[in-house]
């Protein structure tokens, strides 16, 4: 994995080189991106909606894209991963709580890039910001079934727990204050 800095300016990005060569911008999702993530939406397999939300959902509406596009930089972030054509390949966001100290992400990849690191640089983009913001946890609540969600989280030093009330639902913390792990 190689990242270099594109940006020293208050908009921050990386380029990502995934394993099979291609790059990708790496950088916080700007609300010029709204028609561009409807077009990402549509090309999810219903499948990886279902792992990432935990229900099937349809096409992604222009209204629901501006919010998403929009996140409120008082307790949301969430970072993209552009390709060459300037389409999104990657989308990873985190809403923290009212209190500023914990954070539930997600993270969901195009079916055409998956396997090759872009879910893993971008993850390690929300815990960069994350600890940067800082907040003391970052979390997220990953279907049992969604092993290579798991095995990600479990690479990068989360800390795997039950959800309360949810079986079939694992949650993943990442704890970002001094000492934690990433």
């Amino acid at each position: 994995m190689h990242h270099t800095s594109t940006s020293p300016g208050p908009d921050p990005a990386d380029t990502f080189t995934a394993s099979d060569g291609r790059r990708f911008l790496l950088r916080p999702i700007r609300a010029t991106d709204a028609d561009a993530l409807v077009r990402a939406f549509a090309r999810l397999t219903p499948e990886q909606i279902r792992l990432r939300v935990f229900h099937r959902l349809g096409a992604l509406s222009p209204e629901v894209a501006t919010r998403l596009a929009n996140p409120d930089p008082a307790w949301a972030a969430a970072w993209v991963a552009i390709d060459s054509d300037e389409e999104i390949r990657g989308d990873a966001r985190y809403y923290a709580d009212r209190a500023g100290k914990r954070a539930e992400f997600g993270v969901i990849v195009d079916p055409s890039v998956t396997g090759l690191g872009l879910g893993r640089a971008l993850l390690q983009c929300l815990l960069d910001d994350a600890r940067a913001r800082g907040l003391e946890e970052l979390w997220g609540a990953v279907l049992t079934e969604n092993a290579t969600m798991l095995e990600l989280a479990q690479q990068l030093g989360a800390v795997r727990g039950a959800m309360e009330g949810e079986p079939g639902v694992v949650r993943v913390g990442f704890k970002l204050g001094t000492g934690g792990t990433t």
